[in-house]
């Protein structure tokens, strides 16, 4: 895949190591720090020194850096970086101290295609940069490289054609392929999934510098990058899978440039949430049932949506050409379901029982949380049914707080009457709401 070649560097207590760049000393405003093996500088020292410009956004902590055709950038605290449209893991994160910024100095060094030496018994980093800026590119060299998926999308707007390309690591890919398919029609769980949120900022910070370049108005930032998600093919999940409602994150979309309505409009929200812009997703359900995107806006001709006391223009993603506000005419009359992109919980659960030697039936409850929200107070409700609405015994379990993707288990005892005709009956309660319910076959006690 293609990361940047980031090497620690052996380093011992001492003074704090000194730093050569181009053959003069850098004298930094804070001395170098070392944590990890990693040599910290303060960001603007380390980016003038090597002839970048830099920039510090307050507001989201997010450093930019230019040289020529190099683009640098890093946010206080992320454990990667944006370089030249590739992802770079990092071993230490930016941070702040004492008002002063501090970015790995290895890794800026080389990703403005500097070389980075380190000396041990004189504790200096040697740092020289090249006349030329050199582009970060997968180790592989010019050929293609099969632990990569490279992609060209090709789109038009405001007069003129557009690309952007775009590599995704295979195993990132096959991470998301491997995930199972959520039990929700309640997509905003594929939109707020922090794992792709790497490509998606790429993605959303390449389509800002464009509309910042071209003089865009926020509307036609949205239109620019509508005009991107509507040019990928549109495909049903029956076709393109196999089988029917198979919702896919993100990045599957981008690598398989296709999808129906749902993965195009979870693609496109996805990119417009991190370029800062209010969006929902608009569930029209139905016979076929139809998924858009709603735009938050104001005084837009078309078709919008109330929600929170803001308009949402309606947004087609299925095919070129449908501008803001323009709903197929299929859909209209419809009610619309909206459905903000916050994080939530998914609740699932599996259970399995057996008869203990005293007669108590013995219930093991797996719960599992698939979602991008902790749940919160998530208890397991156990009963055997008596009918008429009431019960031989029921158990309440003590209460769990599940993180995303992990699993709880929970074990019940139930008293059971000698030789009755009976159910289990287990219910899922998380933050004082039933989420997830299901019963057994009758059988004898």
């Amino acid at each position: 895949m293609p990361l940047l070649l980031i090497l620690f560097l052996a380093l011992t207590a001492g003074a704090a190591p000194r730093v050569i760049v181009d053959g003069v000393a850098l004298n930094t405003r804070v001395p170098p720090q070392v944590e990890e093996g990693i040599i910290l500088v303060p960001v603007r020292d380390i980016f003038e020194a090597l002839g970048a410009g830099v920039t510090w956004d307050r507001t989201t902590g997010t450093i930019d850096a230019r040289k020529g055709n190099d683009h640098v950038r890093l946010r206080i605290g992320a454990d990667n970086a944006i370089v030249n449209d590739f992802v770079v893991p990092l071993s230490v994160s930016p941070r702040i101290e004492n008002g002063v910024t501090l970015v790995p100095l290895r890794f800026v060094g080389e990703a403005l295609g500097a070389k980075v030496s380190w000396n041990f018994l004189t504790r200096t980093v040697t740092v020289t940069s090249g006349t030329e800026p050199a582009s970060i590119s997968a180790p592989a060299g010019p050929q293609p490289s099969p632990e990569l998926f490279h992609r060209e999308f090709v789109w038009d707007y405001g007069g003129k054609r557009w690309t952007y390309k775009l590599q995704v690591p295979r195993e990132v890919y096959d991470y998301f392929t491997s995930l199972k398919r959520l039990p929700t029609s309640d997509y905003s769980v594929y939109v707020t999934d922090p794992a792709d949120d790497p490509y998606i900022s790429a993605i959303a910070a390449r389509f800002q510098e464009v509309a910042a370049r071209e003089g865009y108005s926020p509307k036609q930032t949205v239109e620019f990058v509508v005009a991107f998600v509507q040019s990928l093919r549109y495909v049903t999940d029956d076709v393109s899978k196999g089988f029917d409602q198979y919702a896919r994150y993100p990045l599957e979309t981008l690598v398989e440039q296709e999808g129906d309505c749902e993965d195009t409009s979870i693609l496109l929200a996805a990119i417009l949430r991190e370029m800062g812009f209010g969006v929902v997703l608009i569930l029209l359900p139905g016979d076929p049932g139809h998924m858009a995107v709603g735009v938050k806006g104001e005084n837009l001709p078309g078709v919008y949506y109330e929600f929170e006391g803001a308009r949402y223009y309606y947004v087609e993603t299925t095919a070129t050409r449908w501008p803001i506000g323009r709903i197929p005419d299929e859909f209209r009359g419809r009610k619309a379901v909206i459905l903000p992109l916050v994080p939530r919980p998914v609740i699932t659960h599996e259970w399995t029982s057996r008869r203990t030697i005293s007669g108590h039936i013995e219930l093991k409850v797996r719960v599992q949380n698939d979602g991008t929200a902790v749940a919160r107070n998530t208890k397991v409700y156990a009963a055997l049914e008596a009918g008429d609405g009431r019960v031989y015994d029921q158990r309440w379990s003590e209460p769990l707080d599940l993180e995303p993707r992990t699993k709880g288990t929970y074990t019940l005892y139930l008293k059971a009457p000698l030789n009755v005709r009976t159910r289990l009956i287990v219910k899922i309660v998380s933050g004082g709401y039933l989420v997830d319910e299901s019963t057994s076959e009758p059988f004898r006690t």
